[in-house]
């Protein structure tokens, strides 16, 4: 992932950063800055979720994205939320002889064994994937979403305060998961005790990006 001269502005126009050169790879990175100064927008670019307005973002792999916060959609369950729903009921349609060629050609047969270490890894052991997900605590949802992104595997993962809606326990719980990642991964976040655990840190600020 690389910017090159990248600037982001407001949509008054004024500008958070400006010429902003910056790569990143496997490593942890930490990102800080006071608030307004852009964090947030530096992400959404990483992700590629907004344009910059002047330069250039190379992406290369896959980006995961975690929100700050989401809100669950309309009976949403935890299935949903983990973006497995759809292919478990691919592979129970293929187990009950009532699949189609394109289902025989999607079954992800390593799905299920692969979403109890997710949960688990998350602090979310045992969750009923059919649970709604608005009757999880916020915290909860976090750690679902980044449960979401292990089973997803991206390359780079992009996390807007993980820590945020978090106590002890599961700020203890996403810096572990961080630890063991063997991809990348860019933070934004003020928990200090998570910051500490980073291979470097960047501050934001409108005259550009401290390394």
């Amino acid at each position: 992932m690389t910017l090159d001269r990248v600037a982001a502005r407001t949509p008054d126009g004024s500008t958070l950063f400006d010429n902003l050169g910056l790569t990143f790879g496997r490593e942890r990175t930490g990102v800080v800055g006071r608030n307004g100064a852009g964090k947030t927008t530096l992400l959404r670019l990483i992700a590629g979720l907004a344009e910059p307005a002047e330069g250039a973002v190379a992406r290369v792999g896959r980006i995961g994205w975690l929100e700050q916060r989401r809100e669950p959609g309309p009976g949403e369950t935890a299935a949903e939320a983990l973006g497995v729903a759809e292919p478990l009921a691919v592979v129970a349609r293929v187990l009950a002889g009532d699949a189609s060629e394109d289902d025989l050609a999607e079954a992800d047969w390593t799905l299920e064994e692969r979403i109890e270490p997710a949960l688990s890894d998350t602090g979310l052991s045992g969750l009923d994937l059919q649970r709604p997900t608005a009757s999880l605590s916020g915290g909860e949802q976090t750690r679902l979403g980044l449960a979401a992104l292990l089973l997803s595997r991206p390359d780079l993962l992009v996390l807007d305060e993980p820590t945020n809606h978090l106590d002890a326990e599961g700020r203890a719980i996403v810096a572990g998961v961080l630890a063991r990642w063997k991809g990348g991964a860019v933070v934004v976040s003020h928990d200090r005790e998570l910051l500490r655990t980073m291979d470097r840190i960047v501050e934001l600020s409108s005259l550009g990006a401290a390394i």
